[in-house]
C-alpha cells in the first residue's frame, strides 16, 4: 500500500473534525507498552527510494518461514498453497469481492461462495453454512451466540483447552452482557475432564465449546462430550481445524450441533497471522440463528441455475435489534480462495495433505522420545501437533534460534501448569530430513 503524507494543514483539519486536540487522542485506547515510545530514527530529507531502502533493511530483520526450518503451529500452519490458487484470485472479480449487496447482479461472485458452503458442509457434515466469518475466534462467540439465542438460557461451559485466543475473544464478545462463562479444566491426558464437566452441568447451562484437535493437539473423544452434554439439554460446540476432517469422523455424525473454527488451513497464507476467515456450520433446524448471510441456489424464469442471498441475518440488512450479528463480518476473498484450494486439491488430496502433516508429526513425536532429557507427556493421539517438555525450555528455544530452527510455541506464558513446555507442530511441507535435522540440533544443544 503507497503512503500518502497528510500535511500539518491536513492533520489539523482531521482531528478538529473529530474533536480531539492531538494525535494522542486517536490512540488513547491503545495499550501504553505497545506504543512505541521514541519516534522512528529516520534521516531527515530522505528520497522515496532511500526511505523504502532504509525500511526494507528493517524488514529483513524478521525471519521469515522461509528461510528457516519451522515447527511453529498453535493455531496458524505453514501448508502448500497451489500457484493456481493465487492466479485464481488475482481476477478481478474475486479480488475485489465482498459479499454484494445488490447480490443477484453479481452471480458469478454469489455463485463461488455457494461452493464454498457446499465444501464447508461436506468437511463438517452440517446441513448449512453462512458464507464466512472474520476468523475462528469470532467464529466460537458467534456460534455461543447462537447458542444462548436458541435455549435462552445464562452459562457457558468451556474447555481450558480451547485455543487461549478464542477463549479471550468470547470473554470479550460476552463481557458486560451478564452471561457466566466456566471454564472445564483437562485430565492428565490433556483432554476435557469427563467427570469436571459432568459437575458444572446444571439447568443454567446453554452450551459446552470444546476444540478437538485441542491447542494441545490432542482428540477429544468427541462422541462422549456429545452425549454427556445432550444428556443435559446442552449445545455441544466443537471449534475444529477443518484439514483434519478430511481424515476425522465429521462432527455432524457424531452429534455436534454448532462446528466453527479458522480456515487459514485451507490455502491462506501465514501473513503474520491474518487475514483468514472463520467457518461455522449448524443444522437446518438451527438455520434462523446462524449469523451473517447464506448464499442459496434456486433457478431463474427461464430455469437456468440462479444463485441469491437467501438469508442475511445481519445489521445492515434488516433492523438492528433483530440482526443475529452486528459485528459478525465475513472474508469473502479468502473463503472463495479456501474454496479454490479445495477444488484444486480434491477430496484425495485434501486426504493426502492431512495424512502426511499426521505421519510426520508422528515421526518427530518418536524421534523427540528417543532424545535423553525431553518428555512427551500424553499419547500420540494427535493430528499434526503435540506437546513436549525439557529443562530450561527458554534456553533451549534461544539456542535452537540461533541454528535456524523454530521449535514451537512456548506453552508457560498462556497455559503456567505447563511450565519448560512447547508445542510442535508438523504440515505435510516438512520431510524426514527436517524433522533429523530438528532432533540432531536439539541432542547437539543439550548434551554437546
Amino acid at each position: 500500500m503507497p503512503y500518502i503524507l497528510n500535511t500539518q494543514k491536513d492533520i489539523k483539519d482531521i482531528l478538529k473534525c473529530l474533536g480531539l486536540s492531538s494525535i494522542d487522542g486517536l490512540f488513547k485506547r491503545i495499550p501504553e507498552q505497545l506504543k512505541l515510545k521514541n519516534s522512528v530514527n529516520l534521516l531527515k530529507g530522505l528520497s522515496e527510494f532511500e526511505t523504502k531502502n532504509v525500511l526494507m533493511g528493517l524488514a529483513d530483520k524478521n525471519i521469515s518461514i522461509d528461510s528457516c526450518n519451522s515447527f511453529l503451529g498453535a493455531g496458524c500452519y505453514d501448508h502448500y498453497i497451489p500457484a493456481a490458487l493465487s492466479y485464481i484470485l488475482s481476477i478481478p472479480q474475486f479480488l475485489t469481492a465482498y459479499t454484494p449487496y445488490q447480490a443477484e447482479c453479481s452471480q458469478g461472485i454469489l455463485q463461488a461462495i455457494y461452493e464454498y458452503q457446499t465444501y464447508i458442509c461436506l468437511l463438517t457434515g452440517m446441513d448449512v453454512s453462512n458464507a464466512s466469518l472474520f476468523d475462528g475466534a469470532s467464529a466460537l462467540s458467534e456460534a455461543v451466540l447462537m447458542a444462548l439465542r436458541i435455549n435462552k438460557k445464562n452459562k457457558i461451559l468451556i474447555s481450558q483447552s480451547v485455543h487461549p485466543e478464542y477463549k479471550e475473544t468470547l470473554k470479550t464478545y460476552l463481557s458486560g452482557l451478564g452471561f457466566i462463562i466456566k471454564e472445564v479444566g483437562f485430565n492428565n491426558q490433556g483432554i476435557v475432564d469427563n467427570q469436571a464437566l459432568f459437575e458444572c452441568l446444571d439447568d443454567d447451562v446453554s452450551c459446552f465449546a470444546f476444540q478437538s484437535p485441542n491447542f494441545f493437539g490432542l482428540i477429544e473423544n468427541v462422541n462422549e462430550l456429545v452425549h454427556e452434554v445432550k444428556g443435559k439439554c446442552v449445545i455441544p460446540i466443537m471449534a475444529t481445524n477443518p484439514l483434519s476432517l478430511s481424515i476425522l469422523k465429521e462432527p455432524g455424525a457424531l452429534g455436534v450441533d454448532i462446528v466453527c473454527g479458522d480456515g487459514q488451513t485451507l490455502g491462506g497464507n501465514l501473513n503474520y497471522g491474518g487475514p483468514s476467515f472463520g467457518f461455522i456450520a449448524t443444522g437446518k433446524k438451527y438455520i434462523r440463528q446462524i449469523p451473517g448471510r447464506i448464499v442459496g441456489a434456486t433457478v431463474d424464469k427461464e430455469g437456468k441455475d440462479a444463485y441469491c442471498l437467501t438469508l442475511q441475518t445481519r445489521e445492515q440488512h434488516i433492523r438492528r435489534e433483530k440482526a443475529t450479528s452486528n459485528i459478525c463480518s465475513n472474508q469473502s476473498l479468502n473463503a472463495i480462495g479456501a474454496a479454490v484450494y479445495l477444488s484444486l486439491l480434491g477430496k484425495e488430496g485434501l486426504k493426502d495433505a492431512a495424512l502426511y502433516s499426521f505421519s510426520n508429526a508422528q515421526y518427530l513425536y518418536k524421534r523427540l522420545k528417543e532424545v535423553r532429557g525431553i518428555n512427551v507427556p500424553f499419547k500420540p493421539t494427535i493430528f499434526n501437533e503435540f506437546i513436549w517438555e525439557v529443562e530450561d525450555a527458554l534456553i533451549i528455544i534461544e539456542k535452537l534460534y540461533k541454528r535456524n530452527i523454530i521449535p514451537g510455541y512456548y506453552l508457560e506464558d498462556k497455559f503456567p501448569k505447563f511450565k519448560n513446555c512447547i508445542l510442535s507442530c508438523c504440515t505435510e511441507k516438512k520431510n524426514k530430513k527436517d524433522i533429523d535435522d530438528f532432533i540432531n540440533a536439539i541432542a547437539e544443544v543439550l548434551h554437546g
